[in-house]
């Protein structure tokens, strides 16, 4: 069974906002307009990120919007950060295999077969 969500409209949250910043406690607005506090204080921190242009839509965040595109490059710089590390850890390892393996390993020729003969069978048995 889900539980619906409840859509406070852009002018209840601007309400607020401003008997907030009027010098009403959070807790006053909260039993108030019967909101949680948890609540308001999430609107507040847009509020005071993005000023009058808070609280855009029905509660989703516009596709295009600045926070979205944020969010965006900041995956991407992530996820470049990520493979800048893994192309260290890459060219590393082959800097090691050329340096302390034989040049037929790296170069894909031949290796030694010496050790990979079978054992000998004890004589007279």
């Amino acid at each position: 069974m889900e539980l619906a969500r409840t859509v406070y409209s852009r002018d209840l949250k601007i309400a607020a906002m401003r008997a907030m910043d009027a010098g009403e406690t959070r807790n006053q607005v909260a039993r108030r307009l019967q909101l949680s506090p948890k609540l308001l204080e999430r609107w507040r921190g847009e509020w005071r990120a993005r000023g009058e242009a808070a609280f855009p839509g029905q509660g989703h965040r516009q596709e295009g919007s600045l926070a979205s595109d944020e969010a965006r490059m900041g995956e991407l710089e992530r996820k470049i950060g990520q493979l800048t590390v893994e192309n260290d850890f890459l060219k590393k390892a082959l800097a090691h295999f050329r340096e302390h393996h034989r040049p037929a390993v790296v170069s894909g020729g031949a290796a030694c077969t010496d050790k990979s003969k079978p054992p000998r069978k004890p004589e007279g048995k």
